[in-house]
């Protein structure tokens, strides 16, 4: 896609679509969890797995959220600079960079830690998509109330 946007800000757009502050807020949890659940220090190769691993997972529900939400970002002062209400990149380009890095995520953490793992972390991306975007936030104000379980599980 060529266009009004410079690499630059195409490459910035597909970070942007992965919401990195509420990255950065999901993975603050993490890795104390870790050490809880170790009763000590886990292994650093085990943080950085799980953490590479939440990130690609977080990042590609977060980019599936705004290829839902596109309609109603455009609405939104606070939104309605995010890349897709601007026509950065297409709306396939973003579902299939979402979809790839959600597939990757997947695939590390199975790979790296365990199915598990793997596991959930796909089905919090369904609780985020299917739950919270397409039921909560388009049926109560609550929403963001309820839909917190999304990140506490």
């Amino acid at each position: 896609m060529g266009g009004p946007f410079s690499r630059r800000e195409r490459v910035a757009g597909y970070v942007a679509l992965t919401k990195p502050r509420i990255i950065e807020l999901l993975l603050v949890t993490t890795v104390p969890t870790m050490f809880v659940a170790q009763r000590g220090v886990p292994p650093v190769w085990l943080m950085v797995a799980t953490v590479v691993g939440g990130t690609l997972a977080a990042g590609g529900a977060n980019a599936v959220n705004m290829v839902v939400d596109r309609d109603i970002d455009g609405l939104m002062e606070r939104t309605m600079h995010r890349p897709l209400v601007r026509g950065v990149m297409t709306l396939r380009a973003a579902l299939v960079f979402a979809v790839a890095i959600e597939v990757a995520a997947f695939v590390w953490l199975f790979a790296t830690v365990n199915l598990l793992s793997a596991a959930l972390a796909v089905s919090a991306t369904f609780f985020y998509v299917f739950v919270y975007t397409l039921w909560l936030k388009r049926t109560t104000t609550q929403n963001i109330v309820i839909g917190g379980a999304a990140g506490g599980g």
